[in-house]
Order: C-alpha cells, then structure tokens, then sequence
C-alpha cells in the first residue's frame, strides 16, 4: 500500500495565533519500501505519522493511502507509538494481542501465530505484560498489529529504551518483515544512528519542513 502526501500543513491555535506543526509537507512512500523520517523532539514527526494514519486530519493538503483519503482507512496504516507499554491495554499477551487484532482470545492458534510472526515464543501467550522486556513489549505491539492485516506500519521511536542486543533483533525483524511480507514500513526517529542498514531512504523533518 502506497503513501502520498501533498502539500500537507497542520496549525493549532496558541492564545491569539497559530502554530504551524507542519508547513507544506510532500511525501511519496511506494508500496513495499522502508522509509525513514528523523528529526528532533517537536519537528512534527508523531504528527505526521497520526495523519497517514488516518488519526489527525490536516489543514490543508492531501493524504492518500492506495488512492483513499487516509481518514477513510483507518486501521489499514497501523501505528506503533514510542512508548510500547503504554500501548499494551491488558493484562496478558494473548488478551492483548486478541484485542488488538478483534478475534477472541481463546483462539490460542492466532495468539501463537501473531507471536511467531514477530520472532517470540508461544510460551509467552500467557505471560502478564509487566512481566515483559521492553523489546519483548514492543514485540507483542506489532504483533497485535500484524494481527489485523495492516497495509502499512509506522513505528514511533522503535529503538527508544532497547539494549543493543534488542535494538539488533528488532531491525532485524524488520528487514525480514518487509522481505517476506511485503509491507509497506515508515519509522520516524529523532536519531539515524542504528537505522543506517535498515532504511534506504531517509528524509528529515525540521521545524514542520520536510527536506
């Protein structure tokens, strides 16, 4: 599923004026690539990712996902926000990976296979989420969200919080996802360093300009 922005500017008011989020922003993400966007802390990087979510509408311009207006296809753009606990709504892997996906928990067959799509053990089904590493957290995040069939996903800050061995195991996952599966992958970040390999193209985001 293909990305396409055009011209895209988001503004919020303060007191008496307006801030600009995001000023004239145009971006084309092709079908099946893995695109990063980094920048700093408030360039409007989340605020990107909400509107190709569909989750945020912008001022002006346009966001297309496969042709339709992104606000239109929401849940076919899955988002993983920075803060993977956060996210985790339930008490067990396999609750919050049912909830996520919207099939019963008791579906056990679907909990093992979303966990081995995202390289993790059946055995942890059953495990409560604060028992969890903060990469076997952000793991069961994106399994709830393959679950659902997503057509791109955007991840927030991924590597934010992981040891250098999680930080590996995650691209990893990653580079594998979007060989196999083709999905269509976006991460935004304040920082390249560690996604050199993973992503081909890389765009900064400044101050709401995209260069």
């Amino acid at each position: 599923m293909s990305l396409q922005l055009t011209d895209i500017t988001l503004t919020y008011p303060d007191g008496d004026a307006r801030l600009t989020a995001l000023d004239r922003v145009s971006l084309d993400v092709p079908k099946g690539s893995l695109t990063a966007v980094v920048g700093p802390s408030g360039s409007g990087k989340s605020t990107l990712a909400w509107i190709m979510a569909g989750l945020t509408t912008p001022t002006t311009g346009s966001c297309l996902v496969g042709g339709r207006p992104s606000h239109e296809c929401v849940g076919e753009v899955a988002v993983a926000f920075q803060a993977a606990r956060l996210q985790l709504l339930r008490a067990r892997v396999d609750l919050e990976i049912a909830s996520a996906a919207g099939f019963p928990p008791s579906d056990i067959r679907r909990v093992v296979a979303a966990l081995a799509a995202v390289g993790l053990d059946g055995s942890l089904a059953r495990r409560r989420v604060d028992q969890l590493s903060g990469g076997q957290m952000r793991r069961v995040v994106i399994a709830g969200l393959l679950a659902r069939r997503p057509k791109a996903l955007i991840l927030d800050e991924p590597l934010a919080g992981l040891d250098a061995d999680s930080q590996r195991g995650l691209l990893r996952l990653l580079t594998d996802l979007r060989r196999n599966t083709g999905l269509t992958i976006v991460v935004i970040s304040h920082d390249f360093v560690g996604l050199e390999e993973l992503c081909p193209r890389t765009l900064h985001l400044n101050r709401g300009v995209l260069s």
